[in-house]
């Protein structure tokens, strides 16, 4: 994928739901569409735009408002274990998002909505265009494959929408000025659409790729993501059915069966940017630093970091997630806390303050440098997921972000079994994540309940910056208590999903 992402500028394909203004959605006209005879004329021109179709994934070309904040304040500000950091104060609409304050006009509300849908249209370009080419300029398996792929990444827009956005509007054609006016679509409507395609997408997608083609969605990624819908479709209570976890034990299962992941031993080397698209990867987030060709790069290690290790201080942690996190004791192998805890969180601590184990120094020494005391910070619990081994004078990385990896595909499974009378296979699958990246024993969970309890907190340690926690607590249904617990003013019934934009509302005709 990393390859392919130099094509990105090569073109801009329909950009009909796309406007520069954060009050605006849907313009008004369809005039920079390209016609067949002028640019789908090969498997190159093809193959270009499925790239296009990738380069929306996490709002990565909109790379401050979409990527760089948006979807970094939607997705971990509205977790019970996340607190904005030292620069978050400075932003009001950050701020807003923390708070519940926030309305249907909020930049990211639009930006995100926005950014979905023209990834989505990019996708439904290639699945529309690609089905019509001649054989004489592209072969058969080369269509099947790009159209599954772009069949993969509608599937894809649709999830990240369904899961952000109490409704959404199902887009499966180009949109065109004629049907820039549509209804929004009920959340089973939606969720029929999502698995549809995950299912599609999986029957025709290859195993692997080569080397130079990492990062494109294989049917693993598929198959995964098709669990992953089922699983939230499940604690969706406007469209859960009796068969969503049987079905997402079975999707996982099969995504175990083709045999071609497995665990990473060293976990926080697929964070730090040591060991990109890890055996454990199923599908990867390519980052690579800023080219002649595409604005591709990351500072997501600056928002996330505090000062005093080269941050700007946009994200902290709480003090209850430090405990749950230390909860089980110093059991691990290594004789110290779960393994993941020390991958994830930056706190004083013997780990961090007796040793040089941030960029080199120690929490007494990079805290006296940056606040002028060594223990100015002393209560304060950072991030140290998705730091580079070095953060000084750096300021693009190149980091990958895995948004699907083996470990979940096992504790999603878990979960699945173990709320589907299969706790036994449940527990064997927890206890393979554990040993591999806690290096801790065996979970004493034996009861359903236990299981699931012990789940969830395996899914803390495992899961940090992963986009997961608010989505978990929503699905399971404890958003409201979690909240409470952590003096939130966020609640379900207001907060639960993101309203319809504000601007959608005002282009959209058959939206009220």
């Amino acid at each position: 994928m990393k390859n392919i992402l130099k094509y990105i500028a090569i073109i801009l394909i329909t950009s009909s739901i796309v406007s520069c203004d954060e009050d605006e959605f849907l313009t008004r006209e369809s005039n920079d569409q390209l016609s067949s005879n002028l640019f789908w004329r090969d498997a190159a021109d093809a193959k270009a735009a499925l790239t296009t179709a990738y380069s929306e994934l996490e709002a990565r070309q909109n790379f401050w408002d979409g990527w760089q904040e948006g979807r970094s304040v939607v997705e971990w500000y509205r977790s019970d274990y996340m607190l904005p950091g030292v620069d978050g104060n400075n932003y009001a609409h950050w701020m807003s998002m923390f708070n519940g304050t926030y309305t249907n006009g909020h930049t990211f509300i639009n930006l995100l909505w926005k950014l979905n849908y023209r990834g989505l249209n990019y996708a439904n370009q290639v699945i529309t265009n690609v089905a019509l080419m001649d054989t004489a300029v592209i072969s058969e398996a080369e269509k099947k494959q790009f159209i599954a792929e772009a069949t993969f990444l509608r599937g894809y827009y649709h999830f990240k929408l369904i899961t952000l956005y109490q409704q959404i509007i199902v887009r499966n054609d180009i949109v065109t000025e004629a049907d820039l006016d549509k209804a929004l679509s009920t959340r089973p409507e939606a969720w029929e659409v999502i698995i549809q395609d995950f299912t599609n997408a999986a029957a025709n997608l290859p195993t692997t790729y080569g080397t130079s083609d990492i990062g494109r969605a294989t049917r693993g990624a598929a198959l995964a993501y098709l669990g992953k819908a089922y699983l939230h479709k499940a604690g969706d209570t406007e469209s859960a059915e009796s068969d969503d976890y049987k079905n997402a034990a079975d999707a996982f299962d099969t995504v175990i069966k083709l045999g071609v992941y497995s665990l990473e031993g060293n976990y926080g080397s697929m964070f730090d940017g040591t060991n990109q698209n890890s055996p454990e990867s199923i599908f990867e987030l390519q980052i690579n630093s800023p080219s002649a060709d595409s604005w591709n790069r990351t500072n997501l290690h600056k928002f996330i970091a505090d000062p005093m290790y080269g941050g700007w201080g946009g994200l902290e942690a709480t003090q209850e997630l430090l405990t749950e996190m230390q909860s089980e004791g110093k059991i691990s192998t290594s004789g110290g806390f779960d393994e993941r805890l020390y991958a994830s969180l930056y706190y004083k601590g013997d780990y961090y303050n007796n040793n040089p184990n941030m960029q080199g120094y120690t929490w007494d020494f990079l805290s006296n440098y940056q606040y002028g005391n060594a223990n100015a910070v002393d209560t304060k619990v950072f991030l140290r997921k998705f730091i580079p081994k070095s953060t000084w004078g750096v300021y693009n990385d190149d980091l990958n972000v895995p948004l699907m990896r083996y470990a979940d595909v096992l504790l999603m499974r878990a979960e699945a079994l173990n709320e589907d009378s299969g706790t036994a296979e449940a527990i064997t699958l927890i206890n393979l994540v554990r040993i591999a990246h806690g290096k801790m024993p065996a979970t004493t969970a034996v009861s359903q309940v236990d299981v699931k309890t012990q789940i969830i907190h395996e899914r803390t340690m495992e899961f940090q910056l992963e986009s997961s926690r608010f989505f978990d607590l929503r699905r399971w249904g404890t958003f409201d208590a979690a909240m409470n617990a952590a003096n939130r003013s966020l609640n379900f019934a207001n907060h639960g999903y993101l309203p319809i934009p504000l601007s959608e509302i005002k282009n959209n005709g058959e939206v009220n």
